[in-house]
């Protein structure tokens, strides 16, 4: 099965991804972890993703795919893809590019939480992981283009019935449990 998490920054989508990786032998796509490590490697291109990272824009999608085609590709069970798509263009394009390869995508997860529960998240993970893209300006910047980029790409799905919704704010486990739940009986 091939899977899409999406939800407000702070909202625990690599968490979830790597607990159902874990527990149903998926690869995690993380967009932003591979972004952030393409970033370090010192080459112009992850210079330019340093600093496109530290400000809060979308990254360049054709830069987002050339990091996670191969992950993509290689997965032999199934992928969970969490970060992207980040807009409807995107979407399209990467329902598209799966179909091109014979994949698909079979449901996408989303992870509901207010703004100011992923604010303060965010702000504590900032805090403990150091993360040069959680400063405040950053975090408001991902956040509303999540409200005006992202939330047409929820209906997308949602019109497709792939949308699994889950409420994002109880402890790690009890979403998962949610998550797993609605994934066996959809």
């Amino acid at each position: 099965m091939n899977l899409i998490i999406l939800g407000p920054q702070g909202s625990g989508k690599g968490t979830q991804a790597k607990l159902l990786a874990e527990k149903f032998g998926y690869v995690h796509v993380s967009s932003g972890s591979r972004l952030r490590e393409f970033a370090k490697n010192g080459t112009p291109k992850g210079d330019l993703i340093a600093d496109l990272l530290t400000t809060g824009e979308l990254m360049p999608f054709d830069t987002v795919m050339e990091v996670i085609e191969p992950d993509l590709l290689g997965a032999k069970h199934g992928f969970i893809l969490d970060g992207t798509p980040r807009n409807l263009m995107q979407a399209e394009y990467l329902e598209w590019f799966l179909k091109e390869r014979g994949l698909s995508i079979d449901k996408v997860i989303l992870l509901n939480i207010p703004r100011e529960v992923s604010l303060d998240r965010l702000q504590k993970r900032a805090k403990i992981e150091n993360r040069s893209d959680d400063t405040p300006e950053a975090i408001h910047a991902r956040l509303d283009i999540y409200d005006n980029e992202t939330i047409p790409v929820i209906e997308y799905f949602r019109k497709q019935d792939k949308l699994i919704e889950v409420d994002g704010t109880p402890d790690i486990q009890t979403i998962f449990l949610d998550i797993v739940s609605k994934l066996e009986n959809k």
